[in-house]
């Protein structure tokens, strides 16, 4: 007779338990750092959408430049600020912050080795 009642309350106790986890699917986004050299600040953004990459963008440089597709990481570095931006996988921690885990990237540069020399 009890045995039947554990089994309810552990199967009850599972399916309650399991409904307060939420757990999100990795997402693709943006990660951003910049170092600022005039005020010696560091600022780490991680953000979903290109919009907000191309604020932040205009946010640190005021130019007509746009940023364009980011297919691999990019570094501008003017003398006054160190601009890094990368494509990221997007996680949720259970505690609410975020966290991001790079993009892996094909090597464009092939080995010496493999190229076959030139004959003429």
């Amino acid at each position: 007779m009890r045995l039947p009642l554990l089994l309810i309350f552990i199967l009850i106790f599972s399916i309650c338990n399991a409904a307060g986890k939420v757990i999100k699917s990795p997402r693709p986004g943006f990660y951003i750092s910049v170092e600022d050299f005039t005020d010696r600040s560091n600022h780490e953004f991680i953000v979903d959408s290109k919009d907000s990459v191309n604020i932040i963008f205009e946010q640190f440089f005021s130019s007509e430049l746009a940023l364009g597709k980011v297919d691999r990481p990019i570094t501008i570095f003017n003398g006054k600020r160190n601009f890094y931006i990368a494509r990221v996988t997007i996680s949720e921690k259970p505690n609410g912050e975020l966290s991001f885990r790079h993009l892996k990237y094909p090597n464009v540069y092939e080995k010496r080795a493999k190229l076959t020399p030139a004959v003429f």
